[in-house]
Order: C-alpha cells, then structure tokens, then sequence
C-alpha cells in the first residue's frame, strides 16, 4: 500500500460519468433507459474510497480506533451536511409555496425520513395513488445518500476491528450471498420495488469496491493498460443494455460493477485515461455530489409545475440553468470551503444547528402554504368520495350505494374511475329506484385477468383482493357497468386481452354490460392551476384528446360483442367547461371528477339511465 491516499484524476472523471448518466436518465429515461446505474457506480466508488482510505489510517503509526473512528464520521459529516441539509431547507421552502396542501402533507413525510437519512426505507414502502408521481417527489433521490450513511454506519468498524483477510472473506461472501438475496425477492417474490430501494441489494456494491481496495492493498494495483478502457465499454453498454437484462439490482447490477472495478484498478492509461482525466470531467466530478444533490429536486418541481414528465425545450433551458446554478453555489461556498483541513469545528456545528434548526419549520411551513393558497374549497372538491365508506381497494360493509330496499342490483367494477362513481351511482339509484354493488382497486380494473403486474407493486394485493371479491357476484350479476381510466388502461395489450374475454363470458352468460366511455381528459391538474394562478403565474390548461382515442377503441370493442354497450354524456354538456361548470370546480385532477361532478355527472345521465333501468 503507498504511503498515502493519492489523489486520482481520473476517479473524478468517473463520477463525472456516473452523475452525468443518472441525470440524463432522469430527465428523459428514453435517452438513456440504463443511467439509473450511475448512482451504482457511485457506491462502488464509496466503498473503494473508504475501505482505502480506514486501511491506510489504520495502519499509521500511534493508530488508536476511537480517534480513526471519529475523524473518519467528522470527515463524512463535512463531505455531506451541510450542502445536503442546505438543499433539504430550500427545497422545503419551495415546496411549500408551490404545492398543494395535500401535496405538502406527503413531502414532510418525506422530508421526516430524508433528515434522518431513512428515505430509502421510506421510499421502499412508499405508494399512494393520489400523491404526486414519483418523478414529482423532490427527495426521491435522497434514498440512496441515506443508504450510503447507512453503510458508513457498518464499514468503519469491520475494516478497523477485522484482519484483512477475514474482510476480504467476509466482503466476498456478503457479496455473493446479498446478490442472491436480491435475485430471489426481485425474481420469485417479485418484491421490485422494495428491492430497488433496500439497503442489502445495494450492499454488494459497496462490499465489491471495499474488495478491490482490499486486494490492492496486500497485492497492489495491477492489470494490463486496457482494462479501464475495457471497464469504460462495460459502463456504457449498461447504460444502453440495462433494462433488457432484467429487473434491477440483483445479477444485472455486476455489469456496471465489473466496469467501474476495472477502471479502478489502476490509474486509467490511452483513450480511457486522457477522457477521465480531462479537464472538463474533473470538474464535473467535483461537481458531482452537488450536481446530484440539486437536479433532481429541480427537475421535480419544474414537473410538478408543468404537469408533463419529459419538459419542453424552455423548460429544459431552465432546468440546466438552475442546476448549474445550485450546484455550483453549493460546491463553491459549502463543500468546498468545509472540506478544507482548516476547517474549524465550529463552522461545521454552526451549519448542523442552522440545518436542525430550519428543518424544525414543518409548522411554518404549513403556515408559508396556507398563506398562498386561495380560499380552501370545501371538502367535496378535493376528494372523489369518502374513502371511509367506499369498497376501494378494501371490502367496506356491503359495498352498496343507492336505494337499497330495492331488488334491482346492478355490479360496478373498474379502477379508481369507477370508485368516483359512488356518489353517481348513490344518487341515480335512489332517484330510479335501484342499488349498485362497487368494487373497485387503484389502478385495477377488478375483473379476472387483470394484467396486475403491470401496476405499482403496492396496489397487487389490493387488486388482486378485489378481483376475488368481485367473482363472487358476477354468475349473478344480470347487469354490469365497467368504468376505468381507458387511456392509461387500453395502452396494455394484455388488458385488452382479458377485458375482450371477460365481455365474452359475461355477455354469454346473459350479463348485459355497460361500458362507461372516459370523461374529457385535461392537460393540467386544475386544482395546481388554481394555486399556481394565485401565486401570479398562468400554467396553460386544456383538453387532451388522448380520452377520445381510447373511446373510439372502447366503440369498437363494443360492436364486436353482443349485449355489450358504451355510454357517453359528453352531449349533455355537462363538461363544456370542464374543469369547471357554472363556475364550479367539477375536476379533483387531471381525469378524476370530484363529489360534486359526479352528482353533476349523474343529473347528465338521468334520462339515459331510466331506459337502461326500466
């Protein structure tokens, strides 16, 4: 081992590489499907870094373990707080402003988490249908610093109290053994997204740098010239393969490993080293952790904004400005200067208690959103239906709406376009005179072979609870109506598949089956326009015609199968005005009615109503 930790260029030329591919991914994952393993390589990177970085201090002269360990956690606590802690306080600020009250409930959750470095863990169980998408959540990227603090928590005292051999025996074998931890819940247990998140899947990463490190330390480095070119191909291709070769982490992840290990091994040497070790990319490796940290709670909030996942071209200008800008603020007047030896202690608990302090705001933040946001609207505008009383996703009483002394019974299935319907159906059955049976799932349209895998994993068990649900009734059921998001669900040809088999059984059997065509879909959500138009700024909102191509397909469907009909009541005029009527908010989001479209909705479909239950 060389008597000190030398700088390398070209690592930081890696990182340039790792943080560049995980931003590019996340800002239009079509451009590159596998940069998600950037933050892989960045982990390889830690763990070769540190495990270097305690077998050299351990082997100092007047080594003593209390005084390694703790400059070892004031080292990490200067290298990560205080631009973390920094981005956690402005973000916060932001998110306050900008989202929704809703919306703000679910980020100070996260935020919770994030502070104490759990996001992963959080993240991991996270799932609500009605929060912000994922690629809305501004700390979503914070699981993996939280696993990274995690792993600091267990490597110092294994490289310090284990002999070298015994780590390397040990590190071999977690490695191998977390791997196939990881390959059994992702592939037999189908646990994806818990696995995506966890701790032990990304373990193996870290033990595979902390090996190499071990290794150079009792062999020293080696290898022929062209291994870190080699390992630069390895990286690159899975960054373009990755998704093709199955689910992630698990074996997928060794390939980015091997070319990150590669490049490791030895001082980068020809093309592989002079690309590394420029200019430009050192730079943008020291930029790296400050690059990560700010764009993508930029990028979340822009999306949140704008409603759209992938940002148009003056959208995209503001997204890179910013991103420069806050990292280059945060690199230049926090990490930088607090990563100087020189560093007083006081400087950094000064940043500590200015971190603990603001992150103590939750209240003021409440505060900061409330003062923003326009006249609270009644609680009939801001929810479809009482999720106390509706059989989503759960079993609630009987499951019935409308006029239940009646003996005229109607089944209603579908996702979350159905479960708005509750008060639709309540109302219209009382009016006519019969009651309606509701079972309904987020995202599932509960009917027997639903293509339930394609959903988010939180919502299987529900789905799939209440598609056995829904069979108990439909040998008996004499009508039917289906309602879902068709536009989301008709992209899928397996559901088209079990949907056109369910008509067929069902209308054999003598079912008479109603297909409730989707209402107009908007481009923005209008409950964010109304904020956003309180806070000065016009978010433009209208109408996406992408409802009115999955209405044709749903026509289409229904002419190929007897005693199967679509109703549409676009005609009555009831969303003329959408997201409004009369003034009225009638919209909860972008496709969802609130409680009062849907009792405007079922006044529309009165008169239809009377001949299908007469």
């Amino acid at each position: 081992m060389s008597a000190n930790i030398n700088f390398r260029s070209d690592i930081q030329g890696l990182r340039a590489i790792a943080v560049l591919v995980v931003i590019l991914f996340h800002f239009n994952p079509a451009w590159l499907p596998g940069g998600f393993v950037g933050v892989d390589v960045f982990l390889v990177l830690s763990g070769y870094l540190i495990v270097s970085i305690l077998l050299y201090k351990k082997h100092q002269p007047g080594y003593r373990l209390t005084s390694t360990l703790r400059g070892f956690y004031v080292s990490r606590l200067k290298r990560i707080a205080p631009a973390y802690f920094a981005m956690l306080v402005l973000v916060s600020l932001l998110a306050a402003v900008l989202l929704l009250p809703q919306d703000l409930a679910v980020y100070k959750e996260g935020l919770k988490q994030a502070a104490w470095f759990n996001s992963n863990h959080y993240f991991a169980d996270f799932g609500d249908y009605f929060a912000p998408a994922n690629h809305e959540q501004p700390l979503l990227h914070t699981w993996s610093l939280a696993v990274e603090i995690q792993f600091y928590l267990l490597a110092p005292l294994l490289v310090l109290l284990l002999p070298v051999k015994a780590l390397k025996w040990l590190f071999a074998a977690l490695l191998i053994t977390l791997t196939a931890v990881a390959e059994y819940r992702l592939r037999v247990l189908d646990l994806h997204q818990a696995t995506y998140y966890s701790l032990y899947a990304r373990l193996p990463e870290f033990f595979a740098g902390g090996l190499l490190a071990l290794c150079i330390y009792t062999a020293g480095g080696g290898g022929r010239p062209w291994f870190a070119s080699l390992g630069l191909v390895l990286l690159l291709a899975s960054v373009a393969l990755q998704p093709q070769l199955g689910h992630f982490p698990g074996l997928p992840a060794l390939l980015p490993v091997a070319g990150a290990l590669l490049i490791l091994l030895q001082p980068a040497q020809g093309f592989a080293g002079q690309l590394l070790a420029s200019k430009p990319m050192v730079w943008l490796g020291e930029l790296s952790y400050s690059l990560y940290l700010w764009h993508w709670p930029v990028l979340a909030l822009l999306r949140y904004y704008t409603g759209e996942q992938v940002l148009d071209m003056p959208f995209s200008l503001l997204f890179i400005t910013l991103t420069l800008v806050l990292a280059s603020l945060s690199y230049y007047m926090l990490e930088a200067p607090l990563r100087a030896r020189h560093a007083r202690y006081k400087q950094i608990l000064g940043y500590g208690l200015l971190a603990g302090a603001v992150l103590a705001i939750s209240p003021s933040m409440a505060r900061i959103n409330k003062a923003l946001t326009p006249t609270p609207l009644p609680v009939e505008y801001q929810r479809y239906a009482d999720p106390a009383t509706i059989c989503h996703g759960q079993i609630v009483g009987d499951c019935l709406k409308g006029d239940l002394s009646s003996d005229k019974e109607v089944l209603v299935l579908g996702d979350s376009h159905a479960a708005m319907l509750n008060l639709f159906f309540d109302q219209l059955g009382k009016d006519l005179g019969f009651k309606a049976r509701i079972i309904t799932a987020s995202s599932c349209v509960t009917i027997p072979g639903f293509d339930y895998l394609r959903i988010a994993e939180w919502a299987h068990k529900p789905c799939l609870a209440q598609i056995d649900q829904a069979q108990k009734y439909l040998t008996s059921a004499q009508v039917i109506f289906l309602a879902a998001s068709w536009h989301w669900q008709l992209a899928s040809d397996d559901f088209q598949h079990a949907l056109s088999a369910f008509l067929a059984a069902q209308s054999q059997a003598g079912s008479k089956i109603y297909l409730l065509e989707q209402e107009p879909l908007l481009s923005k959500n209008p409950l964010r326009a109304l904020r956003f138009k309180a806070l000065g700024l016009e978010p433009n909102m209208g109408i996406d015609p992408a409802y009115q191509q999955a209405n044709a397909s749903l026509q289409r469907l229904t002419a190929s199968h007897s005693g199967v009909i679509s109703l549409n009541f676009e005609a009555s005029g009831v969303f003329a005005q959408a997201p409004f009527a009369d003034g009225t908010p009638i919209y909860l989001d972008e496709h969802h009615l609130n409680e009062e479209g849907a009792k405007r909705y079922a006044v529309a479909a009165r008169s239809a109503f009377i001949k299908i239950m007469d």
